[in-house]
């Protein structure tokens, strides 16, 4: 499809997307998106071409005003401004050394300062009061000379002068800098000058009187903190003195060093003992366990030995010995053991044996008891060098506490000394340069860097900023009058006029045919006559978002209703025939506008009979479709005049007609008379299967297009939407040369 442009600036090949972007729900369960507002509808850039030369005539209007206030001003109301300007530094260091990163508040603080006393009542006072005030500005001063009743003499009126003159004096802080401006505005500069000299002056005398206040308070505080830093290292040296004579501690580091080493010397001790006394304990319960055992101790094979090499032992075991060899002598000498020698031998053998089987049991528990108590003793020593142990460790512990608290108090005041000693320097060294600064002339923290003079030109008027402001007014009221004038216009613009309404869908819209660069002609059929042209390519458009619409739903009777006369209705119903006709779609056109039917003069054929005479019963259906020169476009003209009985487009035999046609017509239009005419089409819009509405650009009001949107859609069948007729572009606006473009680029094609 070849591509063109439309009113809003876009291709015609987009109108669709466009449109489907700008549709608000219309019935039949599309979709709804949110209103935009009335502000949307206003195009700044078409009301800029539009009221293009209104806007420069009142720029030039506004100019004009502004040099003639000027002119008027400077005669009437000229105003003078001399200026002194003074610069503040940072707060001194030293005798010849300034901070060179001054705090910025402080010094916005300081500076803020110097403005509120540069511009204080008492300043004034004594400016009106010197005696040089009258003689200097005496055009200014004689405005406040008074007459006493009583003696009849003039006195100058000081207070009213200088309550006055806070009106006309005063000082800003210059942004970025540390400077302040003294000004004074008045109608004559040698006077303003004179005045504002006065001002200066006495703001320098008294702040001269400051700082040499300043700098003596400033001594008399150093040397107070000088005495009183004095008095503090004398208390502090005083008390670590009495520390270290009450506490004994010479050198409380040798000492606390020493401690430290007793203690740990204590503490391995006590690891040791710890572990003897707890190998003994368990030495000590095994044998204890032993002795309360049911089945007596169990000795063991140490103690047996030691217990066999006791000499009670050894002699009851060498008595065995003789035995055995006396024993052996009698066998060796053949005495038989049945003899009673060996006999009575055997029986010294036995109890000798017995003998030292009691001796050994004997000695065996005489030896683990001695053993027993030893280990006893041994426990009770052990625990008793622990304890002591223990002891002396806590001793040592708390005599190392008191030390490292004796230290640190003694460190705490070292410190504090140190401290004491650094602030008395520092407030030595404060005295001294203070006492250096204040023999020098630049002791003052604000000095003065231009004096006052008569100023060249008037500060007020100035046709730099009269003439833009005379510009800027004009312009800005005309242009809110402009604005508020398309806010209340409720006409209906364009599509963006559409979109703004509630639920409502664009389906579509049509550029004014007299500004289609294809020739001017009939605009019923300027899809047929001008097929290249911006019309016809438009109704293209349409005609897609047409046809997808009604696709989906098989609706095929379709209602095309314009809102007032000349809105357009009929011309679009022709032209979306031709352009359905051409896309081989069998089209039928219905024409119930009784009141002022048109379809049989815009195809050139006979106005009746037609749809009045079907409905009369007087001609059949057959008879009265009329076939035109475009194929697949049929007509049913509007008929006889004296059958065109209103009230039969409501009837039932309307609706069986529609329903015949419906069976033999892909699309069906059914063109009827404005709705604002006659209630034909919201009676024919219950028989159809859809409804379209036309407005017209610059005609319809967009309450009377939210009405008739909403009578359609309450109808039977579905309101499609809204299609916008004869939209116009803006006056040299972009889209006349955007449709230009387009035409030559189809003709060139």
């Amino acid at each position: 499809m070849t591509t063109t442009t439309t009113s809003a600036g876009q291709p015609v090949a987009t109108q669709a997307a466009a449109s489907a972007a700008a549709r608000m729900g219309g019935g039949g369960g599309a979709s709804q998106t949110a209103a935009p507002s009335a502000f949307g509808a206003i195009d700044p850039i078409k009301l800029l071409n539009r009221y293009k030369w209104v806007l420069l005539g009142a720029a030039i209007v506004g100019g004009c005003l502004g040099v003639g206030a000027h002119i008027v001003l400077r005669q009437v109301y000229p105003q003078w401004r001399p200026a002194a300007v003074f610069n503040c530094t940072p707060a001194f260091e030293g005798v010849a050394k300034t901070t060179t990163m001054a705090n910025d508040q402080e010094m916005l603080r300081f500076m803020a300062t110097e403005v509120r006393q540069m511009t204080s009542a008492d300043v004034y006072r004594r400016t009106v009061e010197d005696p040089q005030f009258v003689t200097q500005a005496p055009k200014w001063a004689a405005h406040y000379m008074r007459t006493d009743p009583a003696t009849g003499l003039q006195a100058f009126d000081s207070d009213d002068a200088a309550k006055d003159l806070e009106d006309y004096v005063g000082a800003r802080l210059i942004p970025q800098t540390t400077l302040i401006e003294l000004s004074m505005k008045g109608t004559d500069k040698f006077e303003t000058t004179a005045i504002l000299g006065l001002v200066r002056q006495k703001y320098m005398a008294e702040l001269g009187r400051r700082g040499r206040a300043g700098f003596d308070e400033r001594q008399t505080t150093l040397r107070d903190s000088l005495a009183r830093v004095d008095q503090e290292i004398t208390t502090l040296a005083s008390q670590r003195a009495s520390i270290i004579q009450t506490q004994g501690v010479d050198s409380i580091n040798d000492q606390m060093n020493s401690e430290r080493a007793n203690l740990q010397t204590i503490n391995q001790k006590l690891v040791e003992v710890t572990q003897d006394l707890d190998g003994a304990r368990a030495q000590s319960q095994i044998m204890q366990e032993e002795l309360n055992s049911p089945a007596g101790i169990t000795y063991g094979d140490n103690l047996r030995q030691q217990v066999d090499r006791e000499p009670l032992m050894l002699e009851v075991k060498a008595e065995i010995s003789r035995i055995e060899n006396e024993q052996q002598t009698l066998l060796n000498m053949g005495i038989g053991r049945e003899h009673r020698s060996y006999q009575q031998l055997e029986a010294r053998l036995a109890g000798a044996r017995s003998n030292m089987d009691e001796t050994r049991k004997d000695l065996l528990r005489k030896s683990f008891d001695a053993d027993l108590d030893q280990m006893r003793r041994g426990l009770a020593q052990l625990e008793a060098q622990r304890r002591t142990l223990d002891q002396n460790a806590t001793q040592k512990r708390a005599r190392l506490t008191d030390l490292t608290r004796i230290s640190g108090q003694l460190q705490d005041i070292e410190r504090q000394i140190q401290g004491a000693q650094a602030n008395r320097a520092s407030f030595s060294k404060d005295l001294s340069d203070i006492q250096g600064l204040s023999t020098l002339s630049a002791a003052n923290r604000v000095l003065l860097v231009q004096a006052e003079r008569p100023p060249q030109e008037m500060a007020f008027p100035q046709w730099r900023l009269l003439i833009p402001a005379g510009i800027v007014s004009v312009l800005g009221l005309v242009s809110g009058i402009v604005f508020l004038r398309e806010l209340v216009d409720q006409r209906v613009k364009g599509p963006a006029d559409i979109a703004i309404l509630p639920r409502t869908r664009l389906l579509g819209w049509i550029p004014d045919a007299a500004e289609d660069p294809a020739g001017a002609g009939a605009a019923e059929t300027a899809f047929r006559d001008r097929s290249k042209g911006v019309v016809a390519e438009s109704f293209r458009q349409v005609r897609g978002t047409l046809l997808k619409r009604i696709q989906v739903a098989d609706q095929r009777t379709v209602l095309v209703m314009g809102g007032l006369p000349g809105s357009g209705a009929t011309t679009v119903v022709a032209n979306l025939a031709l352009s359905l006709a051409s896309a081989e779609r069998r089209v039928l056109v219905i024409d119930a506008n009784f009141r002022r039917p048109a379809m049989h003069r815009i195809f050139g054929l006979q106005e009746s009979p037609g749809l009045a005479d079907v409905l009369g019963n007087s001609r059949t259906l057959a008879d009265v479709i009329q076939a035109t020169s475009t194929a697949n476009l049929d007509i049913l003209t509007a008929g006889s005049k004296e059958h065109r009985i209103f009230e039969r487009l409501s009837t039932l035999a309307m609706g069986e007609l529609l329903a015949q046609v419906r069976s033999k017509y892909d699309v069906i239009f059914v063109d009827v008379a404005p709705a604002v005419v006659a209630g034909d089409g919201q009676a024919l819009a219950q028989k159809c299967d859809a409804s379209i509405l036309v407005v017209r650009a610059m005609a319809e009001k967009r309450g009377m297009v939210n009405r008739l949107k909403n009578e359609l859609t309450d109808a039977r069948g579905e309101f499609l939407g809204v299609i916008v007729n004869a939209v116009r572009a803006s006056a040299g606006g972009y889209m006349k040369g955007n449709m230009k473009v387009s035409h030559e680029y189809q003709q060139a094609a």
